[in-house]
């Protein structure tokens, strides 16, 4: 039937709070003597504000600001990352780009990013947090756990079998089945018998014993969707606008749904029925689904104030009786096609049909969790290329039914039982520190779902510094995010498998303050300090390291560094040390003059290829990047 409706930024950058930010930069003014440097976000900031560019600092600017939710900067950085360097741009900074853009609600530019990550992370062995594809994220993405599902035996061959709900002990569903009355009437859109209401047996554990439903309920004309108040004495449900034997129809001559109630007598049979009172001769009110209190109905509805074809609303049901004022549930739920079938678990989740989401085909089911939030498709096998729709769940033993076309004609619908099985997995995040590879017991972990949306959080304990997070989804997408003080903040994406699984996430943190005695060379801190084959020019890419070191100087003027400049072995012993020199030269130059560096401060010499880091010496053959080590510039603290 037709369904209705680290660069550890020079000098070791970190995501702590504000308050942390100035308590860590407060010790290092204290203790600049003893070389102990804290986040370097500001003198980033200095450096970008110079007119310096490069994709390592708007990045890491980026991320420093992602980090402490700063979305709208964080934003501005990465989108000057993705302007100026978007080959160098990581998957997880366009991710976090789109996440931040998401924060702002500019939901268009982060799908267009979130496109943008996919095709980076193709071939990246760990996977995509979102499917190449919308029917990738239908049949896989969001599923919260595994279904089996079977047609029952109930179904009528030829006929239209659907809206199953629960009554009482038994299965209330609509058919178009002919029950060999003397009158049958035929809807001329489809050649069917209008649809009544019959239940079904539930005692012996399958569907069974069809009977039509006894009372005042059924009418010549269409009846489907039902929902039962709590104490079970009041039923809700959808009928063509008759009322009173009375056929109603709009003014364009169509005859709309209506969702009518009824209650019981003494005898405990239903009574005639009575329309609500936002029902209307215009427009269709249909699919009524009631929240466990039965204080709140859910509907679709393409009454005024409507996104697109069919709605979702809801509206307050009063202990005397009464309703509130029908609310339309907006954009977030609604779209421009068809919400229909509202269902609300007895967990209170709301689970609904709609073909204006990313689907599989047809009526696709979703559902919006009603703890987070989260809306999310249900994905195979409950859903198909054809619609899928009316479901209905019971969360406490995981089991229901839904109905689809997706084995018959599109006019002929059959319910299906389904068993949901979830995972019993459980994802231990260890946290340790980069360097020493020992726990950082009492780091802070959080754990975040796929929408940045903290979900849970606490310490890392004793004696592995290990936070167990005990109820994942199967099949979800998370983050696990850790910090702790003088620790730059760190995040990892891992994915919970369908199936139950014991999964362990390690986050190595690198320290954000560190002692640094005389001898410590900087130099290990920034990116290569670069230049062109047989020249000493400073280039871009060496300027903005440059301007690092300078920021670092002017932060704290009491520094004295030592310049010490190397080059490979290829060349002359005596032509690698003059070129060295003119190098050192040129770095010490460009501090003194650019930065305004007093030259009392800086020392430095050309090593020539005295002193390599490997075994590259002349005559040994070495690969490129073996001999990229050895050119290299150290930035040695000297004493005060």
């Amino acid at each position: 039937m037709k369904k209705i409706l680290s660069l550890t930024l020079l000098l070791f950058i970190v995501f702590p709070s504000a308050q942390a930010q100035e308590k860590e930069m407060q010790r290092a003014n204290k203790k600049f003597q003893q070389y102990a440097f804290v986040d370097s976000q500001k003198l980033y900031l200095s450096v970008a504000n110079e007119g310096y560019e490069s994709a390592d600092l708007f990045g890491k600017l980026g991320d420093a600001f992602y980090f402490n939710a700063d979305y709208d900067e964080a934003s501005q950085w990465y989108g000057k990352l993705l302007e100026k360097f978007p080959e160098e741009a990581t998957p997880d900074q366009i991710f976090r780009y789109a996440q931040a853009l998401r924060a702002e609600e500019k939901y268009d530019e982060s799908k267009q990013l979130i496109a943008r990550y996919n095709e980076r992370v193709t071939n990246d062995s760990s996977g995509s947090v979102y499917d190449s594809t919308v029917v990738a994220e239908a049949r896989r993405g969001y599923i919260r756990g595994t279904y089996s599902i079977e047609k029952l035996g109930i179904n009528k061959v030829g006929y239209s079998d659907f809206s199953p709900a629960y009554y009482g002990e038994k299965l209330l569903f609509a058919s178009t089945r002919d029950t060999g009355t003397f009158t049958t009437r035929v809807h001329k859109w489809n050649e069917q018998p209008f649809l009544d209401f019959y239940t079904a047996d539930l005692s012996d554990g399958k569907a069974s014993h069809v009977e039509k439903l006894k009372g005042k309920i059924n009418t010549p004309y269409h009846e489907s969707s039902a929902a039962l108040s709590p104490d079970g004495n009041t039923i809700y449900f959808t009928r063509n606008n008759y009322t009173k034997e009375q056929y109603g129809q709009a003014s364009t001559g169509t005859n709309k749904l209506k969702i009518y109630r009824s209650t019981k007598d003494k005898d405990g049979k239903w009574k005639e029925a009575e329309e609500l009172p936002f029902d209307s001769d215009e427009y269709t009110v249909a699919h009524p689904a009631l929240t466990p209190d039965g204080k709140t109905m859910y509907f679709a509805s393409d009454m005024g104030g409507s996104l697109g074809q069919s709605d979702l609303w809801k509206v307050a049901v009063n202990d005397d009786g009464s309703f509130g004022v029908p609310e339309n549930l907006g954009p977030k739920v609604n779209t421009p096609g068809r919400e229909s079938f509202p269902f609300v678990s007895n967990k209170g989740n709301l689970y609904f049909s709609t073909d204006g989401r990313p689907g599989l085909g047809g009526l696709d089911v979703y559902v919006i969790e009603k703890e987070t939030g989260t809306m999310y498709n249900v994905g195979e096998p409950i859903n198909s290329e054809k619609d899928d729709f009316s479901f209905i769940i019971n969360e406490d033993s995981n089991t229901g039914f839904f109905a689809s076309n997706r084995a018959n004609d599109p006019l002929d619908d059959d319910i299906y039982g389904f068993v949901k099985t979830g995972c019993e997995s459980i994802v231990t995040v260890n946290v340790i520190d980069k360097t020493t590879q020992e726990p950082l017991v009492g780091a802070m972990v959080g754990i975040r779902n796929i929408d940045n949306e903290l979900l849970e959080s606490g310490e890392a304990v004793a004696p592995d510094a290990t936070y167990v997070f005990d109820e994942p989804d199967c099949g979800s997408d998370y983050f696990a995010r850790a910090e702790m003080e003088g620790y730059n903040t760190a995040e990892k994406h891992f994915m919970v498998p369908e199936t139950s699984s014991n999964l362990t996430v390690t986050i190595e943190l690198e320290p954000t303050i560190t002692e640094i005695p005389p001898g410590f060379d900087i130099g290990k801190l920034l990116n290569p300090i670069l230049f062109d084959f047989d020249k000493s020019n400073i280039r871009p890419d060496a300027a903005v390291e440059l301007a690092k070191v300078i920021e670092v100087m002017k932060e704290y003027p009491s520094l004295k560094i030592d310049v010490r400049s190397h080059t490979d072995s290829r060349g002359s012993d005596s032509y690698n040390m003059a070129l060295s020199q003119r190098r050192n030269d040129s770095t010490i130059k460009y501090i003194i003059e650019k930065g305004g560096i007093s030259p009392d401060r800086l020392t430095g010499r050309g090593y020539g290829e005295t002193q390599l880091v490997n075994e590259c010496s002349n005559g040994v053959d070495c690969s490129a990047a073996q001999h990229q080590l050895n050119r290299r510039s150290e930035f040695i603290v000297m004493e005060d």
